[in-house]
């Protein structure tokens, strides 16, 4: 047994409550069809395992913390089933969807289960494996049409994601699927992840890398932070490197926001670079000024936070941003024109300005010859 000080995995989240999280062991069977083979995952809300499904395949078991009831991710997926069962959108095949969702007990407490399909390491896991950061502008382009046909079967079904980041963006495994998932259970038998014992005497597993070279097809997941229902929404949401404006103003939002985040993810696959920062508010809005020009008067005249960043004449309160076009910023061939008119159709300040996620992929820097 390891040794290893200090807190670990979900034990070093602020919300940690061991009591809270299901209390998975590797080789455990649970519900006498899954046995747990490793540990793929953590969150403030659930943990992830990979599972020997009957002895003849492999699912992913997503196990949320305890006493949730009907978790929104749940609420979710409910809704997509009732209303998009048969939905001939080929969108609905890029979005990670359960095949199964149903209720454990440990402890007195309830557990919500999920199970998927496998899945390969998130964009995020797989461009900081590569040389560079970024990919070729050819596979971003592949990429954002499966992304862009996720987010319209989303939203013809009045779901807004709100947390499109590359982190939240798998990939599938390659055609050796099976023989790839046996290798990973067989390494995790020769070198076990098991880390230490918990407080309460139960074992904490550190979570195992699922690597692989071969870039697939991406899928949209994780729909925990998912909202239903027609807007206006309020409220924040979003990680702020991909945060609306609108968001970050403290506006109403709608749909729109995916489109944002959907811009500036683009530029981050191809750049290897976050387009407006990440470390605070203030950057982020100075940048935006910086890419964008000032925003439409009409819109702060609606954005109840407007006041931290903008003072009553609509100057920006920290310094004057210097203009700079999106062009400037970096050093790409003049052929790459529809790619930054591409961005400009999502990155408006005015979200009933940016185009929705049908009329993207209709634009001509999608269209392959």
């Amino acid at each position: 047994m390891s040794s290893v000080p200090g807190p670990i995995e979900e034990e070093s989240l602020s919300c940690f409550k061991s009591s809270r999280y299901y209390p998975a062991k590797l080789g455990q069977v649970i519900r006498d069809e899954y046995k747990v083979q490793a540990k793929l995952g953590y969150g403030g809300t659930s943990t992830t395992w990979l599972c020997a499904y009957k002895n003849s395949s492999f699912k992913v078991m997503k196990l949320a913390t305890a006493n949730q009831g009907d978790t929104r991710e749940a609420r979710v997926f409910k809704h997509l089933q009732d209303h998009a069962a048969k939905s001939q959108n080929p969108g609905r095949y890029c979005v990670r969807q359960p095949e199964e969702i149903f209720t454990i007990i440990a402890d007195g407490h309830h557990h919500q289960c999920f199970v998927f399909e496998p899945l390969g390491p998130s964009l995020l896991e797989f461009s900081s494996w590569r040389r560079s950061q970024s990919f070729h502008i050819e596979e971003v382009r592949r990429m954002i049409i499966y992304i862009l046909h996720a987010v319209d079967f989303l939203h013809e079904h009045n779901v807004i994601h709100t947390d499109i980041k590359l982190d939240n963006i798998q990939i599938t495994l390659p055609d050796d699927e099976e023989d790839i998932l046996k290798a990973f259970v067989a390494s995790e038998k020769e070198s076990p992840s098991f880390a230490k014992m918990g407080p309460d005497g139960l074992p904490l597993y550190r979570s195992r890398e699922m690597r692989q070279d071969e870039l697939t097809y991406p899928i949209l997941c994780d729909l925990g932070s998912a909202k239903i229902g027609s807007p206006p929404h309020t409220g924040t949401v979003q990680a702020l490197p991909y945060r609306a404006p609108e968001v970050l103003l403290g506006s109403s939002w709608d749909s729109k926001i995916d489109i944002w985040s959907i811009g500036v993810l683009v530029w981050e696959l191809a750049l290897g670079e976050r387009l407006f920062g990440q470390s605070n508010e203030v950057e982020t809005v100075k940048l935006m000024l910086q890419y964008l020009g000032s925003p439409p008067a009409n819109l702060l005249l609606r954005c109840a936070a407007k006041d931290k960043h903008f003072d009553e004449l609509g100057n920006f309160k920290h310094g004057e941003p210097k203009q700079v076009s999106l062009e400037e910023r970096v050093d790409m061939e003049p052929e790459h024109a529809p790619f930054f008119d591409f961005l400009r159709h999502m990155l408006r300040w005015d979200p009933e300005q940016r185009a929705s996620a049908s009329e993207l992929l209709k634009h001509s820097w999608l269209q392959f010859e």
